[in-house]
């Protein structure tokens, strides 16, 4: 996985040619076959060799997943599967049902992509080079991103034999980061969406109907949200207990960094070895400072010396790493690190709303999109809004972190065409120019003429404050994160906030 701005969204889009598919023809470090699951779907497997592995010796495995619509890795000297295999592991990757594969993709259903994990689980345990910690069982860890971060959680909830697990940019739970408070995040949907029907892939009809029915209308059809949220995995979360290292992105709007404190804080709650690493990526675009290149890969790779080599003289670093937007990594014994207090601030306002108010960002797609990705900015990060009632938020007195989720509470009332409805919260950097960690979050409202609450916790942010810090917060009726308002009408709001502050850890 790279950290260049919007990398997780190449990996999506991107098809890697399959090797020769028999033994013969391959070079003798690596070999391609089919692995029979459970329903007589071939799933298309590589195996590479550890290097300088010797004959008769036999070493840990890592399988590596990958991104939704992707194929499994092959270039043995590039990306994780280069550094993975320099470090002296087997490693495994494979393409998903669906990608690559027969069958079609369930969006790592426990009951499909989790039993074909089994599968090759059970094919990896016979494979000669694979050090076993008993018949049947080998020494196993698991890492990859984003599609391929979720199925390691899916699989270690399922399967004892996992033994360590990476999750990269995963998912917690998919209902709750796809149609957040019942909202669908609309710009990333279209992504997945039109990434998951290219290149011959081929979904399950529920991602289909869901696909076509939230990009028309914004809301899910309720047999397609019962079939997401049986796939969790937050339930199987709740089942591992293996050593996991959850590395998330402060600015993936996609599945957001409260995706991986959740899982964090589970597998913490089970009695597993739990660390977190908040890095400037992921589904998404790190505009700011993304500090170190390696800073990630070192941390697996300590992660697995420890875990997986069991090397008890590895150390693995304080339990939680976070950056910052200069691109300094800081850490704390655990999340959320010790509180400062907080800086609190609340505003008035008023606010008129309809659909028009989606103009002005649809003239932005007269402009040639920046990037890797055929979309506008504000598809995938939030930007600074004219229409917003503003609340100043104080500077501290001294330096000082902001680490975690803000709250928000807005009393309100007002009338619409369409009573319930969606106003969103972010937070403006005045000085950079930018969105917190490009991020807005749903503020559901009820505008039907009387006095009403809600509060939220806002996505998580991890920013550096100075006396001359200058922030703000926005609330605003419209954002390219989401499904555009679909509502008119007007609005009078307090809005109060409150963001959590953290002394400076120490510089990692």
């Amino acid at each position: 996985m790279t950290r260049s701005s919007l990398a997780v969204g190449v990996a999506l889009l991107t098809a890697v040619a399959l090797l020769p598919a028999t033994p013969a023809q391959a070079a003798p470090q690596q070999r391609t076959v089919k692995v029979r699951s459970f329903d007589g779907v071939r799933i298309t497997t590589h195996f590479f060799r550890a290097p300088g592995l010797k004959k008769g010796e036999r070493r840990p495995v890592v399988l590596l997943g990958h991104g939704w619509a992707g194929r499994g890795e092959t270039k043995r000297k590039e990306g994780q599967l280069g550094y993975l295999l320099k470090a002296g592991y087997n490693v495994v990757t494979w393409n998903a049902r669906g990608f690559g594969s027969g069958g079609r993709a369930n969006v790592d259903d426990p009951r499909v992509e989790g039993r074909d994990m089994k599968r090759l689980i059970n094919w990896i345990a016979r494979q000669p080079e694979v050090k076993l910690d008993r018949k049947g069982d080998p020494r196993l860890g698991m890492a990859g991103g984003s599609y391929g971060g979720a199925i390691q959680l899916v699989t270690a909830g399922l399967d004892r034999r996992v033994d360590v697990i990476v999750p990269t940019i995963a998912f917690h739970n998919l209902v709750d980061t796809l149609y957040t408070d019942g909202f669908f995040r609309a710009g990333w949907g279209l992504l997945l969406c039109s990434a998951g029907l290219r290149g011959g892939n081929k979904l399950a009809w529920q991602v289909e109907k869901g696909c076509v029915t939230g990009l028309a209308s914004g809301e899910i059809p309720g047999d397609v949200e019962r079939w997401f949220r049986e796939h969790g995995p937050a339930h199987l979360v709740k089942r591992i207990k293996v050593p996991t290292l959850v590395l998330q992105g402060t600015v993936d709007t996609l599945f957001t960094l409260r995706q991986g404190v959740a899982t964090y804080k589970q597998v913490k709650a089970n009695g597993a070895p739990a660390k977190m690493v908040w890095f400037c990526g992921g589904h998404g675009a790190c505009k700011t400072n993304d500090g170190p290149d390696d800073h990630l890969e070192k941390a697996t790779l300590a992660w697995f010396a420890r875990y997986l080599k069991g090397d008890r003289s590895v150390d693995t670093g304080p339990g939680f790493e976070y950056i910052d937007q200069h691109g300094v990594y800081r850490g704390a014994p655990s999340y959320p690190p010790a509180s400062a207090g907080s800086l609190d601030a609340r505003g008035t306002g008023a606010l008129k709303f309809s659909r028009a108010d989606v103009f002005p960002y649809l003239s932005q797609e007269q402009e040639a999109p920046s990037g890797p990705l055929p979309v506008p900015s504000y598809v995938v990060a939030a930007e600074p809004a004219k229409k917003a009632v503003n609340v100043p938020i104080p500077a501290p007195s001294g330096g000082a972190q902001a680490v975690g989720s803000p709250q928000v509470t807005l009393h309100y009332k007002g009338t619409a065409k369409k009573a319930r409805t969606a106003l969103f919260a972010q937070i403006v950097d005045r000085r950079s120019g930018l969105v917190l960690g490009n991020q807005a979050t749903p503020l559901p409202v009820v505008l039907d003429g009387r006095p009403r609450t809600v509060t939220r916790e806002l996505e998580a942010i991890a920013h550096t404050l100075t006396p001359n810090a200058d922030l703000v917060l926005q609330i605003v009726p419209i954002t390219g994160l989401f499904d555009w308002q679909r509502s008119a009408g007007s609005v009078e709001l307090e809005a109060k906030i409150s963001v959590p502050l953290s002394h400076p850890g120490p510089r990692l």
